[in-house]
Parts: C-alpha cells; sequence; structure tokens
C-alpha cells in the first residue's frame, strides 16, 4: 500500500474504533498513528471514503458507509466502453477513489484516468483489448453480472429467499413492510407480474412484483426488495424500471401507484413521473388494503380509516403524461 492508502486505512480504523466528532479529533488520532496530514489533504480522504455525519447527544460524529470504497464493487453502478473511451458511473464522492484504484492496477491498453464526481474516464490506447480491460475492472472490483428480467416458473424456487429479505427489511427499517408468503410471491410469478434480479450464477439479487385493482383501473407495484449482498449497486433502480414497464405494457391505462416509507423508492418513482397524493387517490379495493394485515403499522392506518398511514402514496397517472407529436414526424 502506497502513502495514501496506508493513510486512509488508518482514517477507517479510527472512525470504526471511536466516535469522532471533527476534523481536528481526527487529524490528532492520526498524529498519533504516526500520519501528519494538512486539513485539506484531510477533507478529501474523508470525501473520498465515503464517511457521513450522523447525531448523537454530543452533536454529529463520522461513521463510515456501510461498505469501504477501495476495491468495491458497490461504488460503480455501470461501466461504457466506446472506442479508445470507457467510462466509469460511481456513486457521488467516489470518483476519485475509484480511479486511483484504476490506476494502481495498471491494466493494460489503460493510458490514464480523469476522475470528476460520480465519472471516471479511462483513456484506453488505440490497440487496447476493450473485452479484457472490461473483464479487468469487474475482476478488481468484484463486479458480478446481474440480469433483470420478468419472472418465469422457474423462479418459484427463489420464493422462500424473497421472503426472507422482505421480513429481515421490515425488522431492520422498523417501518411498514408488509409480509407476504412463498405461496403469495409464487402466484405473482406464475401470473407473469413479478420482476427479478439473478446474478449470472443464478444467485437471487432482487424481486418486485405488480397487481391491478379497481377493475384493472388501478396498478400497485409492491415488494420490491433487494438481497443485502447486492445492496448499492443500482439494482433496485433497474428492478423499478422493469416493474414500471411491465406495468404499462400489461395495464397501459391504469393509474400506477406504489405505497412505501423508504426515500430511495420515492427517489425513483419522481424520476419515473410519479406524484405524491393523499390515499383518497389511490385505489378503494378493500382486497389490496388486506396486504398490509402484516404491516407493524396497520392498526394505523385501520384506525384512520384506510386512509392514511405512514407509508407515502404515490401515484403514476398516463392521462396527465401526454405523448407530443412533433409536425412532420
Amino acid at each position: 500500500m502506497n502513502i495514501k492508502d496506508n493513510r486512509q486505512a488508518a482514517i477507517t480504523s479510527i472512525i470504526n474504533s471511536r466516535r469522532i466528532h471533527t476534523q481536528e479529533e481526527l487529524a490528532d488520532a492520526l498524529g498519533e498513528k504516526g500520519h501528519s496530514v494538512t486539513q485539506a489533504t484531510l477533507s478529501r480522504d474523508i470525501k473520498e471514503l465515503g464517511a457521513i455525519k450522523v447525531p448523537d447527544a454530543d452533536g454529529f460524529y463520522y461513521k463510515m458507509p456501510s461498505r469501504a470504497v477501495s476495491y468495491n464493487s458497490m461504488n460503480i453502478e455501470k461501466i461504457d466502453i466506446s472506442g479508445q473511451l470507457c467510462v466509469l458511473h460511481s456513486k457521488p464522492g467516489f470518483a476519485s477513489a475509484i480511479a486511483s484504484v484504476v490506476d494502481s492496477a495498471q491494466i493494460e491498453g489503460v493510458m490514464g484516468t480523469i476522475a470528476g464526481d460520480d465519472t471516471i474516464l479511462l483513456l484506453l490506447r488505440e490497440d487496447a483489448d476493450t473485452e479484457l480491460i472490461e473483464n479487468s475492472i469487474k475482476a478488481i472490483f468484484n463486479i458480478s453480472e446481474i440480469i433483470v428480467r420478468v419472472a418465469n416458473r422457474d423462479d418459484i424456487k427463489y420464493a422462500d429467499a424473497i421472503c426472507k429479505e422482505i421480513f429481515i427489511s421490515s425488522q431492520e427499517r422498523k417501518t411498514g413492510i408488509a409480509n407476504r408468503t412463498p405461496e403469495y410471491v409464487s402466484e405473482k410469478i406464475l401470473a407473469g407480474k413479478a420482476v427479478i434480479a439473478l446474478s449470472a450464477d443464478g444467485d437471487f439479487a432482487g424481486f418486485s412484483y405488480i397487481e391491478s385493482w379497481g377493475g384493472k383501473s388501478f396498478v400497485a407495484t409492491s415488494g420490491l426488495i433487494v438481497a443485502h449482498k447486492y445492496r448499492g449497486m443500482g439494482i433496485a433502480r433497474r428492478i423499478k424500471e422493469q416493474t414500471f414497464l411491465l406495468s404499462r405494457r400489461l395495464f397501459p391505462q391504469a393509474k400506477i401507484f406504489s405505497i412505501t416509507t423508504g426515500a430511495a423508492v420515492m427517489k425513483m418513482n419522481y424520476e419515473f413521473g410519479f406524484r405524491p397524493v393523499p390515499y383518497s387517490e389511490l385505489t378503494t379495493d378493500p382486497e389490496f388494503w388486506k396486504g398490509c394485515e402484516g404491516c407493524r403499522h396497520f392498526d394505523i392506518l385501520k384506525s384512520h380509516d384506510y386512509k392514511m398511514c405512514i407509508c407515502t402514496g404515490l401515484l403514476y397517472d398516463p392521462s396527465e403524461h401526454i405523448q407530443i407529436q412533433h409536425p412532420g414526424e
């Protein structure tokens, strides 16, 4: 490891072992470990490592992300190669760290890197083997291919794993995620109303399903879940996209809705054209709301006559998205 890697490893160790509230505290702790660092360098290290501040009784302290930055596939969301250019897309703030790893790897055919905030440009030699470069990047960052598609009969074997992930997530978030049974999940798969994500070796990575309500005038997208080991790879968005497309294909005139407590799911919905709405704009079909009975917040929903709960209602109305025909087309 070079000086920078050693220093960042020390920062990670310090933050993970005790609560550090300020950069001055962190600099002093680094000094105790033999690392003298300027404020500018320390700020850059903190950003590259993805350390964030979270509250406690004494204010805010630094906390490392759930997965480390270096050599971590979770920070690269997409690889694009065209001609003598290769572009890596990462989460915001991680580009410099990823570029440093790529530079250190000295991949054959890569002349150098240019990093922004969430994009890394690799400059390739004219005779570079692009397939070799892509495979090298995937190997360095332990990236596995994830297939996202409409689920079929062969995927019923994943029903237990899907339900387990849904249950665990409900416990972790301490919010309203309705439990589902393997039989229920299997029904959605057999009906062609589910989307599944699988790794190249057939490992379950994620899932979601749709169902129509109110005489097919409404479609709900539900049960979006990503297996723990595959989180942070952009899989949730890919599942959401395929679920949305499936809903539009099967029920082109229906309003699509979702209820969720997750900020990330809300953001994705907004990007697809959903808007927050009161429950009065969602389906009144009692069968839909029965699905919430397994949720820990069901009593809240019931006490408010199914018109309000912890979850936020989100709606996509196709009539609000008019396709404009341009002259001459």
